[in-house]
């Protein structure tokens, strides 16, 4: 079975968790960009795991990066990437399962997570409605601790559980 992991980070807090997970799921799992998961890459994928942070409550949007890019007070985020809306819009259509996830801080209304499966589903990877949550310490982290090595047994559950 092919696995990827794809994900959208600002801050480098989602990718550490997407390389995690992807290292949970397997050897040759891998955990690519949004900008990386193009083509052969994501082609044939029996499971596509995606996630983001979680900014505004909500999936991030260009707009929301833009806003947080230009204020000076705040931690300059990635912004070389495409978004996961857009990598979500030019998805081709699928026929194999799907997962989601998010870093977020914890008292965070909304989701992330919720919004990919919406849109993953769409295309054909059938994802349960609600995704895995992750956590910050701070608004632009770092991860709590111990959240890298849940990442890991929660891909390696997924690995499990799609005999990946």
């Amino acid at each position: 079975m092919k696995a990827v992991v794809v994900y959208e980070s600002l801050w480098g807090n989602t990718a550490a968790i997407a390389q995690a997970i992807a290292e949970g799921i397997g050897a040759d799992t891998k955990a690519l960009s949004t900008a990386e998961a193009t083509g052969a890459e994501i082609e044939g994928a029996d499971l596509i795991v995606a996630g983001a942070p979680l900014l505004g409550f909500a999936l991030p949007t260009e707009g929301m990066r833009k806003s947080v890019d230009s204020n000076p007070r705040e931690k300059k985020p990635t912004m070389s990437v495409p978004t996961m809306r857009s990598w979500l819009a030019s998805l081709p259509k699928g026929s194999g399962r799907g997962a989601t996830f998010e870093t977020r801080i914890w008292w965070s209304p909304g989701s992330a997570a919720n919004a990919i499966a919406r849109e993953l589903n769409d295309a054909g990877y059938s994802t349960p409605p609600k995704g895995e949550k992750f956590l910050v310490t701070g608004r632009y982290g770092p991860l709590k601790d111990g959240e890298i090595e849940r990442a890991k047994e929660w891909g390696a559950m997924l690995g499990r559980s799609l005999g990946v």
